[in-house]
């Protein structure tokens, strides 16, 4: 259903290679937190790019969690009006992210999601 493709100006991303109607649960990938203490040891890799900010904790400016998709919802690139989103989900497995579709996407269209800490890639030179 997903290809990883070069995105001109934008690097690695995702594209639906088949019709994806809105609604469409697209992948459910394993997950893991990591707590906000420990935020700052990702904060200088290029893990950096990959992980999603916490959006329950994302209102502590500075402390919110980490949560890292293992799956290809992890290559979504950034969009003001994205055609997905993550939605996270524990059980007696652990931490899910589910990538599902906000809107109907044509095959070979880029699959965006919005980035909750947008603001803090405009300084991501000065972690790495």
């Amino acid at each position: 259903m997903l290809k990883v493709a070069t995105i001109p100006g934008k690097g690695r991303g995702i594209l639906a290679n088949q019709a994806i109607a809105a609604g469409t649960l697209i992948e459910r990938a394993p997950a893991a937190r990591m707590p906000s203490e420990e935020r700052h040891l990702i904060d200088q890799t290029d893990v950096f790019t990959y992980y999603f900010a916490d959006p329950g904790s994302y209102a502590r400016k500075g402390q919110y969690d980490c949560l890292l998709a293992f799956g290809l919802s992890s290559l979504c690139n950034h969009a003001e009006k994205p055609n997905a989103e993550v939605s996270w989900t524990d059980d007696s497995v652990g931490l899910w992210a589910s990538l599902i579709a906000l809107e109907d996407i044509g095959p070979d269209q880029e699959v965006t999601v919005f980035y909750t800490n947008i603001t803090e890639y405009e300084s991501y030179e000065l972690f790495i």
